[in-house]
């Protein structure tokens, strides 16, 4: 059993990783990330570039001793990334009643899972208000990426830096450009 317990484990994580690394890419698309996470590898057609600084972050998390608190550090963030997500369901359909949705959601089911994310990340605040500060202190390094590639204008210098770094780490992992974004 332990075996099977480890194979599903396994599995679990490198699909996280995968489909993780495709919000990057995601993202970098839409231009809140830095432009190498869009490149694509030219033989296999993959992001590598995301899923390589997906597994990047994978590693640092790793750097903790403690699975407990990691857990509690990935879990709080990850709770109120996803809160906040679903809270968008209410709060579009208050403030924007005619816009058009592909899919329709009873409000009773985000209600009930906002009430439990508003549960689930205020008893950690009280229980192990360490780790939960450390988890705040995660979802806050977004700030300063968000400020650094979308709201302010770069200097001309570093822009030059920076697309020097693009087209040498494009050259290192054999990327380049996808013709269009369906291409993946």
């Amino acid at each position: 059993m332990p075996f099977f317990v480890a194979c599903s484990t396994f599995g679990a994580v490198n699909g996280v990783l995968l489909t993780s690394s495709r919000l990057f890419y995601a993202g970098a698309l839409e231009g809140q990330m830095p432009e190498i996470l869009t490149m694509i590898q030219i033989k296999r057609m993959t992001p590598t570039p995301a899923v390589l600084f997906m597994a990047f972050l994978s590693l640092i998390y790793l750097g903790s001793s403690n699975i407990y608190a990691l857990i509690s550090y990935v879990g709080f963030a990850t709770w109120i990334s996803i809160g906040l997500a679903v809270a968008c369901v209410p709060w579009l359909r208050y403030t924007a009643p005619d816009l058009e949705r592909p899919i329709k959601v009873n409000l009773f089911w985000p209600i009930i899972y906002i009430i439990a994310t508003i549960i689930i990340t205020i008893v950690p605040m009280f229980a192990a208000p360490i780790e939960t500060g450390i988890g705040v202190g995660i979802i806050s390094t977004g700030i300063p990426v968000y400020l650094i590639f979308i709201k302010l204008k770069k200097p001309a210098a570093v822009r030059r830096f920076l697309k020097s770094i693009d087209t040498f780490l494009q050259k290192v992992m054999m990327v380049c450009q996808p013709e269009t974004p369906s291409d993946l």
